[in-house]
């Protein structure tokens, strides 16, 4: 698995938090932009492919960095990670719903290799594993919303450390939450 994909939009808010100490907020937001933009580029070269969820996210954090530079107000920056979570879970509920592709197995397949990852890891059972990524995929957008939700409050309410706490390792525990969730409806139901 590329690590890079874990870490893709943690660098825009480190950066952001850096130059906001030190530059101001202009400075912060610009920073945050190219940032953004070379993590960008970096997902072209290492996938050799521009996928739908990294040009999403860019877009939003374009829009948002123009309209907190606008108003003047860091709020709308704050919220990208949000926007992005809210539309990721709608695009992963019409996928499994109205197409029937569960999304996480799709990536699986597509960034993990994983018929490789099975050959090289024989004690995983391949078909928990499959069960698991298809069950998250509609369990898992109710643990984005809610993660939307508590970014949007902690950007209104609290200070900017207390907000990138929220955005970056609170991401990561509602994706670690979520796919706990899925594991044990899959392992409770066999």
């Amino acid at each position: 698995m590329n690590s890079s994909l874990l870490f893709f939009g943690l660098f825009p808010i480190l950066g952001y938090l850096a130059l906001i100490s030190f530059g101001g907020r202009r400075a912060a937001l610009w920073g945050a932009l190219i940032l953004g933009m070379i993590e960008t580029g970096y997902s072209v070269l290492a996938f050799g492919t521009l996928d739908y969820i990294s040009c999403l996210a860019l877009a939003v954090l374009a829009v948002s960095v123009w309209a907190s530079l606008r108003s003047e107000d860091d709020f709308y920056f704050k919220i990208q990670g949000a926007m992005v979570n809210a539309v990721t879970a709608v695009i992963m509920l019409i996928a499994f719903y109205g197409f029937h592709r569960a999304m996480l197995l799709d990536a699986a397949n597509k960034y993990l290799d994983f018929n490789q990852l099975m050959a090289q890891r024989p004690e995983l059972n391949k078909d928990i594993l499959v069960e698991t990524l298809r069950v998250a995929s509609y369990q898992l957008p109710a643990w984005l919303i809610l993660h939307a939700l508590l970014i949007v409050y902690a950007a209104a309410n609290w200070g900017k450390w207390a907000w990138a706490f929220v955005c970056v390792p609170g991401l990561f525990l509602a994706m670690i939450l979520g796919l706990a969730f899925a594991e044990a409806s899959v392992l409770r139901g066999r």
